[in-house]
């Protein structure tokens, strides 16, 4: 190994990138009730939002493989540090914009909706650079072991949700356990610390030359893409962005009706994942990786499925975590590894192309799909069991998402109102209504006024409307859980299917390049 390189001083400047990464996930997962009160930004809008958090990851992350293996390892952080940093000032822009515009609501939400997803997107940028780099990095420092320790450098994600859940659980909305911050800028900026010490790590570190920088044949990089077996494992890699990543995104909003605190769901199946990715080596030598993500991608369908049913106690709904949790907890690095064991002559190609494939899917397929499927079940269920109610929260104009169909969902400034009303018995507090329209008549317009009046007949219809809201929003919920449950079920016969190709040629085996 080259003189001057410390193994495991990188080790520690690539886990701190995605703990970075997975505290502003989940911090910014958590404002979806906030920003449905503040910006009037509804489940498909907020969809978009978390979709852009991890879109431009895909784009960067193929090509970011190509500019890691010209440009160096430590050049790239560089820039990805400074992303990140570009993406934070910009949060602070967000609500000085939405009351400049605040005479004109629609026009201020969509406007609020553009900064904060060009925010997002700068953020997965800086994301997808992260990985074009951390992945061949440690795949090359530690290429005795690569399944084990891409797991423990991947430990490293859940851990920032752990860290992020905290932050969230204790400062961020109405019902936080400590204090909430007025300003959620704050808690939502909170990674830039742990940014600045690993930028500090990165800054002072040699790094080892890259797979390109050692050999004449560039062309070589790309030939895995001649293999209909990393084709089968790019549309499986998708499908693990669609299930880790995006229930992950969107899981303290669909808990919400469930939990007094939904942000402990996503604490305990991040802490679990943060244990289990230490032990991936020993059980992945034991069954090969392959066989370790079969088993993954059942124990993740069983456990999707068990969450889909209406649980009723915090007790079981843990339970299902747990299954879901073992399923998905070695998805990501083991992939990786694979790619590394099977095609080390690709570098960072490979392992960027399997990055791209799981966030493009779960940026611009996953977020959105499973907004589009709560929102759409919601509403199915209140226009059949209470049209009455369903027409006085429904908005005008329709939505849609691709070719799917279109539908009307609720107005998500009243939803979240009925969402977050107490029930005690058969009284139902009107605060949360009255505390919304006092906003509104801050900043009279013909919509505002509008909406003011909508206010009026829900008030009036409190006691109706509130518990079918609420009913309808927990069907939807668990709706868009139970359908998403399908897609590890297709992975797991994908997996299969390589079980079966590896066992005909002999058995799983690492190419070894020497």
């Amino acid at each position: 190994m080259k003189t001057g390189i410390n193994r495991g001083k990188l080790m520690l400047a690539s886990f701190l990138t995605l703990v970075a990464c997975g505290m502003a996930m989940v911090t910014r997962g958590s404002m979806g009730l906030i920003w449905e009160r503040e910006f009037n930004i509804g489940s498909q809008d907020f969809g978009s939002l978390l979709g852009a958090a991890f879109f431009g990851f895909g784009l960067v992350i193929f090509f970011g493989g190509l500019v890691t293996e010209k440009l160096g390892y430590k050049p790239v952080l560089i820039i990805a540090i400074l992303l990140h940093l570009t993406s934070t000032v910009m949060l602070y822009f967000a609500r000085p914009l939405y009351l400049s515009l605040a005479a004109n609501p629609a026009e201020a939400t969509s406007q609020t909706v553009t900064l904060l997803w060009y925010s997002f997107f700068l953020f997965s940028l800086g994301h997808g650079l992260y990985e074009a780099v951390i992945n061949p990095l440690i795949g090359q420092l530690y290429s005795e072991n690569q399944t084990h320790y891409l797991n423990i450098l991947h430990a490293s994600w859940p851990a920032g949700m752990i860290i992020g859940g905290l932050i969230s659980w204790g400062f961020i909305g109405e019902n936080a356990a400590i204090s909430q911050i007025a300003m959620w800028e704050i808690p939502l900026a909170s990674y830039v610390l742990v940014v600045l010490w690993y930028g500090v790590l990165v800054v002072r570190s040699d790094f080892p030359p890259t797979v390109a920088s050692k050999s004449s044949n560039f062309a070589r990089l790309f030939s895995c893409f001649a293999s209909p077996i990393f084709i089968l494992l790019l549309l499986l890699h998708g499908g693990i962005g669609y299930v880790e990543i995006g229930i992950d995104s969107w899981i303290t909003k669909l808990m919400n009706n469930f939990l007094d605190y939904p942000v402990v769901f996503l604490i305990y199946t991040s802490a679990l994942m943060f244990i289990l990715r230490f032990f991936a080596g020993p059980i992945a030598h034991k069954i090969n990786p392959i066989g370790l993500l079969f088993v993954s991608a059942v124990l993740a369908s069983i456990g999707l499925f068990w969450l889909g049913t209406d649980l009723g106690s915090l007790t079981m709904i843990l339970l299902a975590a747990t299954v879901y949790s073992l399923g998905k907890a070695f998805f990501w690095p083991t992939m990786l590894s694979v790619a590394g064991d099977r095609y080390p002559q690709c570098g960072a190609v490979a392992m960027g192309a399997l990055g791209a494939m799981g966030m493009l899917t779960a940026g611009y397929i996953a977020n959105p799909a499973i907004g589009y499927k709560q929102a759409v079940n919601t509403s199915a269920k209140l226009s059949t069991e209470s049209p009455q109610t369903f027409a006085r929260y429904v908005e005008s104009k329709p939505q849609k998402f691709l070719f799917l169909p279109e539908y009307q969902g609720l107005i998500p400034m009243l939803a979240n109102a009925a969402n977050t009303s107490k029930i005690d018995g058969e009284t139902i507090d009107p605060v949360v209504f009255n505390n919304l329209k006092i906003e509104l008549e801050k900043n009279q317009s013909a919509q505002n006024q509008e909406l003011e009046a909508k206010i009026d007949t829900c008030v009036a219809n409190l006691k109706e409307d509130v518990p079918k809201v609420q009913a309808a929003t927990r069907y939807g919920s668990l709706r868009s859980i139970t359908l998403t449950a399908y897609v590890p079920a297709a992975m797991a016969v994908g997996y299969l299917i390589l079980l079966i190709y590896f066992v005909s040629i002999g058995g799983y085996k690492k190419i070894d390049l020497s």
